[in-house]
């Protein structure tokens, strides 16, 4: 059914203040994350004695033994009980190094293995242990992250044991979602805060990175905001499409003709 040409320029200059609002939203977004990434760098308290990352040692290097005074956990146990095994909701790739496009993974955690998201026995808190599954620390690449592979009913294999190695967030991420979600108690610390699901595993997976932060001892890349994320990608797209439509010949918009 054809659109009346007597509606059609209302309908342009609609497309017309939709194009002028997607990139007022894309400004406000791009311009948010370029001011907290601004605040980051500037009120970073860095500690007067340079710790290993602000050294540049390699993780590989590094005694990450050096960072547990900044977590004193809790040695009680919780009040609840907690799911600590599901499937792993993505194929969990470990690295021995961060990758090129040719390097295979060292260490390959199947979709769909179980695998113990949360630690059952932990020394501190029972939804974290340094260094093991999401709880990640980070590295001077952003995206990449260094830790322990999850344990499997495999575990007593070799390639399961204390050995760290690199990981892309987004899998941990996709795994912290998994864990969150099967918890009650978590989904619950997640609407006490007022964050949505992506927000709470976004934080919660740059737990070290917060608190080597506040300890002076690294500013993590992980820590920064993209300035043209996926949504922005989106948004530019509708833009462009819809600039396009208001592009073409005079022809579709025959009563703006002279």
């Amino acid at each position: 059914m054809s659109v009346p040409s007597v509606s059609k320029p209302f309908l342009w200059w609609c497309a017309v203040m939709t194009v002028i609002i997607l990139l007022c939203v894309m400004a406000y977004r791009t311009g948010s994350a370029w001011y907290h990434n601004h605040q980051l760098r500037k009120d970073f308290p860095a500690a007067a004695a340079a710790s290993p990352y602000q050294q540049g040692i390699p993780l590989e290097q590094m005694d990450l033994s050096t960072y547990r005074s900044y977590f004193p956990g809790n040695m009680a146990e919780p009040a609840y009980s907690l799911t600590h095994r599901i499937e792993a909701p993505v194929s969990l790739q470990y690295y021995t190094e961060i990758p090129t496009d040719e390097t295979a993974a060292a260490l390959e955690i199947p979709k769909g293995t179980m695998i113990e998201a949360i630690p059952e026995e932990t020394q501190g808190s029972s939804f974290y242990e340094l260094g093991y599954g999401y709880t990640s620390y980070p590295t001077y690449e952003q995206g990449w992250r260094y830790v322990r592979p999850f344990k499997t009913a495999e575990a007593a294999s070799p390639g399961l044991g204390e050995e760290y190695y690199f990981i892309k967030i987004d899998s941990l991420e996709a795994v912290l979602d998994a864990a969150i979600r099967a918890n009650k108690p978590f989904r619950a610390a997640v609407r006490q805060q007022h964050w949505t699901l992506e927000r709470g595993t976004h934080t919660f997976a740059r737990y070290i990175d917060d608190v080597l932060y506040q300890n002076g001892a690294y500013l993590s890349p992980d820590l920064f905001y993209r300035t043209f994320d996926r949504w922005n990608m989106l948004l530019l797209g509708a833009v462009v499409v819809i600039t396009v439509v208001l592009l073409r010949p005079s022809s579709w918009f025959p009563r703006l003709r002279r």
